[in-house]
C-alpha cells in the first residue's frame, strides 16, 4: 500500500536538494513527482474511515470508487471535488499546476530530457512549484 504523504514528504525534500544543486530537470521532474504524491494523499484523505487506501480496480474492492489518477493532474482533481472547485477559483493556482505538470513536457517524461531549461523558464517553474506546495498543503488542513 502506497505512503502518498510519506512520499510526497520524501520527493519534496528530493525537489529542494536539487534545486540548491541547480539539478534543473532532476528538479521539475521530481517537483512533478512530489505534486502528484500531495495530491493523491488529499484524495485519500477524503476516503470514509472503513474504506482501505488502495485505488480501486476490476480485482480491488477497497470500500469506494476511486481509481488511480495516473500522473494527471487534471484526474486527480476530479476525484477530490471540493479541491477541484477551489483550483477553478483561483487563475493563478490553475496556472501553476500547468507549469508544474508540464513544463515543456510531461514532467513523467522529463526522466528522458537532456535540454536543460533557460534560466527564465526554470525560475518561473521554481516559483510555481514553491507556491503550489504551500496552497496545497494549505487546503490539505482546510478541506
Amino acid at each position: 500500500m502506497e505512503d502518498y504523504q510519506a512520499a510526497f514528504i520524501g520527493r519534496h525534500t528530493d525537489t529542494k536538494i536539487l534545486c540548491q544543486s541547480r539539478r534543473k530537470i532532476a528538479a521539475m521532474h521530481f517537483g512533478g513527482v512530489a505534486i502528484e504524491c500531495l495530491l493523491k494523499a488529499m484524495i485519500f484523505a477524503t476516503l470514509p474511515k472503513n474504506a482501505s487506501q488502495e485505488w480501486k480496480t476490476d480485482l480491488n474492492n477497497p470500500g469506494h470508487t476511486i481509481t488511480n489518477p495516473g500522473h494527471s493532474f487534471s484526474e486527480a482533481l476530479k476525484r477530490h471535488n471540493r479541491l477541484r472547485s477551489r483550483v477553478l477559483n483561483f487563475p493563478e493556482v490553475r496556472k501553476w499546476l500547468a507549469e508544474i505538470e508540464t513544463p515543456n513536457q510531461h514532467f513523467i517524461d522529463m526522466r528522458y530530457c537532456s535540454n536543460e531549461p533557460d534560466d527564465t523558464s526554470y525560475k518561473r517553474w521554481s516559483e510555481a512549484y514553491q507556491r503550489l506546495s504551500q496552497w496545497l498543503n494549505k487546503q490539505a488542513t482546510q478541506l
